[in-house]
Order: structure tokens, then C-alpha cells, then sequence
């Protein structure tokens, strides 16, 4: 049966901790227009910081910002450096057009982040640093408590024109490099108006043809581990609860529920860890392969865990072939040693 315990804290993100610690603060930029989130103001904010979002209900630069507020250049600069950094504000920016985006998709604990954070070091390719559970969910409508928890699944039906446009300017707003610079932090005219982005996040096992829809020029790795392995990786972190996903769930008669949602998930009630696990791993791969199946053979590519592992430097070289990935001098040093 599933293991009870105390709730565990948040999670905090890599990349979130680093700007914590280092208090990087986001760029501004003389020649941009910025525009309010309209989210709930926050009641610690001075008036000052609320007349600069009022300024920027519409779209606004700094000297219109100015003419408004009456306050200085470097007093609009610094507000709108916290105003950002609470994300009550963002840059009206243009989107780059996503090129050939490349998706990996797996079941959980299949090595993804591994494959990740190796392809991250391709100097084409942009990422987020982490995955998108909650850049994707948070949009209402893709969450799934908008369909009663049914599952993590995402079609074509949720793809409509708005949604693309606005998981698209999500995934720029969090937009880095491979040395960790932001999309967003670099001058208008030195960014690229074309990247090549890469995600991963385990539950788009389940939503290959939303992702397809928003992205039409997707592509995708499908990362294949030993289910033995696999599962019992997934087991494992069942019971250390690193994984949660949603706590509670509704109509889950247990403290918690961890990885992707998968359809059907009601009749595992009573099952063990092992059954879920594996009921998990079987539903992951299954959408992922019959989804594929309908794509042209040119959009994906299967990658055996295995194969990652004991051969990593011809299995990043098989991939960066698909993927058209230009191999440089920090690839072949990563890869001059095992993984």
C-alpha cells in the first residue's frame, strides 16, 4: 500500500535556488515596452511599484512609463527590476520562432534528465533547466482538475490559438542557454529572431499531439528504459514521496499521488506501489508509441537507456544527426567520459 507521512516541503528548482543565491536581477532594457501580468498586487508593494504597473496595464516603454509616473529613469529601472523579478511584470517581447522544437518523452525515471542535461550542452539548443509542471498546468485549462482529474492527457482539442500563443511566450520568458543566460537578458537586436528549444518533462508522455499542435514543426525522442528498471526506480520514488504531483487528489483515498496522471487511474485504487508503478510505465509508453506511430518516421527517434549509458558517445552522435545538432569541441570533451 501507499506509504503515509507528513506533507514534504515545495520543491524549489535548481535555476530558482541559483538566482536566490547569486540575486541576479533580470535585465532591463532601455528600448523594450513592458506589460502588467494583471495578477492580485501584492499588499507589501509601495505605491511607487503600483503606479509602474498601472502605467503598463498596456504596453509600455520607459519613457511612457516616465511620463506617467513622474518618477526617474533610474527609480523606473529598479522598480521595474523588482516588479519583474516578482513576476507581476514581463517584457512585451516578439516570440523567436520555435525551429524544429525537440521534445523528449518517456515514462518517469527513464533517464530523461540525464538525456537532458547532456543535450543541453548543444550550443543550438535554448531549454528552460527544468521541466514544465507548472508553466504548462497553471495555464487553467491544461491543468487537470478543468476535466474532473480525468488524466494528464492533452489533445488537439486543448491546442487552440490562444493556448499556443501563451505557452509559447512562457517557455521564451524562462528561455537560457547553455551557459545559462537568459533569452530575455540579452539586447533586442542580439537575440535570435529562430531557436532550436528542447524540453522534457515526463508527462507529456500523454500529450504528444497538443504538443504537436501547438508546435508543428515538433520533434521527438523517445527514451526506452528496461521496464524491470524503470519500474522499480519508479517504486522507489514512490515511496520516498520526491515525486509528488498532486496532494490531495480528489477521489484518491491516499495522502498523495506521484508521476504523470494516468487515464484510468481510479480502478488502481488498492493497488500496491508495484501495480501503480508498473500500470504507470505501461500507460507512458503505450501513448507514446501509438502516438508516434501516426507521426512520419522523420519527426522521432527511439534511444534505448541502455544504449545512453554503455554507448553515449554514438548515441548523442545518433541524435544529434536527427536532431541536426552541430557537435562542438564541449560535446566531445563531456562525452570523452561516461555519462
Amino acid at each position: 500500500m501507499l506509504l503515509t507521512s507528513p506533507p514534504q516541503p515545495k520543491r524549489i528548482s535548481r535555476n530558482l535556488l541559483t538566482k536566490k543565491r547569486l540575486q541576479v536581477k533580470p535585465t532591463v532594457h532601455l528600448d523594450v515596452a513592458y506589460k502588467s501580468l494583471g495578477k492580485k498586487l501584492n499588499r507589501n508593494l509601495q505605491p511607487n511599484q503600483i503606479d509602474v504597473l498601472k502605467a503598463c496595464s498596456c504596453s509600455a516603454n520607459l519613457q511612457t512609463i516616465k511620463l506617467n509616473t513622474k518618477l526617474k529613469t533610474d527609480e523606473i529601472i529598479t522598480i521595474i527590476q523588482k516588479l519583474l523579478s516578482l513576476k507581476l511584470l514581463t517584457e512585451d517581447f516578439q516570440c523567436p520562432k520555435f525551429d524544429q522544437p525537440i521534445f523528449i518523452v518517456s515514462a518517469p525515471r527513464a533517464g530523461s534528465t540525464l538525456l537532458f542535461n547532456t543535450l543541453s550542452l548543444f550550443l543550438d539548443l535554448w531549454t528552460i533547466g527544468e521541466e514544465s509542471h507548472e508553466l504548462i498546468e497553471s495555464i487553467p485549462t491544461l491543468h487537470p482538475s478543468y476535466r474532473n482529474f480525468d488524466s494528464n492527457c492533452l489533445t488537439v482539442t486543448e491546442a487552440t490559438d490562444d493556448i499556443a500563443i501563451t505557452l509559447q511566450q512562457r517557455f521564451v520568458r524562462e528561455l537560457q542557454n547553455r551557459d545559462g543566460n537568459s533569452y530575455l537578458n540579452f539586447p533586442i537586436h542580439k537575440r535570435p529572431n529562430k531557436i532550436r528549444f528542447m524540453e522534457k518533462t515526463p508527462k507529456n508522455a500523454l500529450r504528444i499531439p497538443f504538443l504537436k499542435a501547438v508546435f508543428p514543426e515538433a520533434i521527438f525522442i523517445y527514451l526506452y528504459r528496461d521496464p524491470k528498471e524503470n519500474i522499480n526506480s519508479m517504486m522507489e520514488f514512490w515511496r520516498s514521496r520526491r515525486f509528488i504531483t498532486y496532494q490531495p487528489l480528489p477521489g484518491w483515498p491516499y495522502s498523495n499521488w506521484s508521476f504523470l496522471l494516468t487515464p484510468g487511474w481510479k480502478k488502481l485504487i488498492g493497488n500496491s506501489i508495484a501495480e501503480i508503478a508498473t500500470y504507470q510505465w505501461q500507460t507512458a509508453n503505450r501513448y507514446i508509441e501509438n502516438d508516434l506511430q501516426k507521426l512520419p518516421k522523420s519527426d522521432w527517434c527511439f534511444i534505448n537507456y541502455a544504449d545512453l549509458i554503455e554507448k553515449p558517445k554514438e548515441t548523442i552522435y545518433k541524435i544529434s544527426k536527427f536532431a541536426k545538432l552541430n557537435w562542438d569541441s564541449q560535446i566531445e570533451q563531456t562525452l570523452s567520459s561516461p555519462l
